[in-house]
């Protein structure tokens, strides 16, 4: 089995390197400028923010595009939580019907007609040749001045659990049909990894960068299929506080894949306890792309890989 050596796993702690950061930065300010300077769509309640991996430091070499999230605000989705009662929230908060320019003369909401306005812009901004789309996003191709993006249209969503308790997350538009939602929570997770962050000491983040770094080794090396890293975030996020607590990486890394596997033996209890760095979606529930036994065989393979060090 390979021996990784401190130094390594050292390495392998660091975000971006040489000009990443920079472009990373530059990359959300043009996907900015091409939304809000497009004629129609600057009339509209638009927000544009940086999400995923570059905007939580947890970000490694190469690993990944910048994600960017271009919410319509203006249409809220909203659903209730266990214990809310949906005509009290709707009568206390004063919901109003979508009356804008994607409702059409039924009175449906047309939100496609949003990520199409979405598209149109990128396209006029970069050229239609370094734009694609796929089910979910636009992919703008990296430049010069910036690294690839991956574009998220999105509407508000909220989750209420009372009338004056509810979580504001986004709700992506698929062009495929959906048998669920799917709902984002960027700022949530923004703010709980942090506050896991400063509760180790800054080692949860780059523990996470070490085992992505890891797992793109063992992809390479067929030792482990792929990974999502927003899994081995959230796997991570999960262990105790006490897990990286030891004196070298080495012995952080063994502790938190340890916690991993003997964590999600219970199926019952993982599926209970386990959440999503937002801290409001579980990891493990039906609905979900990955899966407990996932978990455990990533943990396994990486303990094998590491197991010398």
């Amino acid at each position: 089995m390979p021996v990784i050596a401190e130094e390594q796993l050292r390495r392998w702690t660091q975000p971006a390197f040489d000009n990443e950061d920079a472009r990373a930065e530059n990359t959300e300010r043009l996907i900015r400028e091409a939304i809000e300077g497009d004629a129609f769509l600057s009339t509209l309640g638009i927000r544009v923010f940086a999400k995923g991996s570059y905007k939580n430091h947890t970000n490694v070499r190469r690993d990944s595009d910048v994600d960017i999230a271009v919410e319509y605000h203006d249409i809220v989705y909203n659903e209730y939580g266990a214990g809310a009662d949906e005509e009290e929230v709707k009568a206390v908060r004063g919901f109003t019907p979508y009356s804008g320019p994607f409702r059409n003369a039924a009175g449906i909401t047309e939100i496609g007609r949003f990520k199409d306005a979405v598209g149109e812009a990128l396209s006029r901004a970069f050229g239609a040749g370094a734009v694609s789309r796929s089910n979910k996003i636009f992919t703008v191709r990296e430049s010069s001045r910036s690294l690839a993006a991956d574009v998220v249209p999105c509407a508000q969503f909220r989750m209420h659990w009372s009338p004056s308790r509810y979580a504001r997350g986004i709700r992506l538009i698929p062009d495929k049909p959906h048998t669920h939602r799917i709902v984002n929570y960027p700022q949530q997770h923004y703010e709980r990894g942090i506050e896991k962050n400063e509760s180790t000491s800054k080692r949860f983040k780059r523990t996470v960068r070490i085992l992505k770094n890891l797992e793109n080794q063992m992809v390479k090396d067929g030792a482990s299929p792929v990974v999502a890293s927003y899994f081995i975030e959230s796997l991570v996020f999960n262990c105790p506080d006490s897990a990286f607590e030891g004196s070298t990486w080495a012995e952080r890394l063994r502790a938190v894949l340890l916690r991993i596997w003997e964590d999600t033996k219970e199926e019952v209890e993982s599926i209970n306890r386990w959440y999503e760095v937002n801290s409001i979606k579980y990891l493990f529930h039906e609905r979900q792309r990955w899966t407990r036994d996932e978990a455990r065989a990533f943990a396994n393979a990486a303990w094998q890989y590491v197991q010398d060090s």
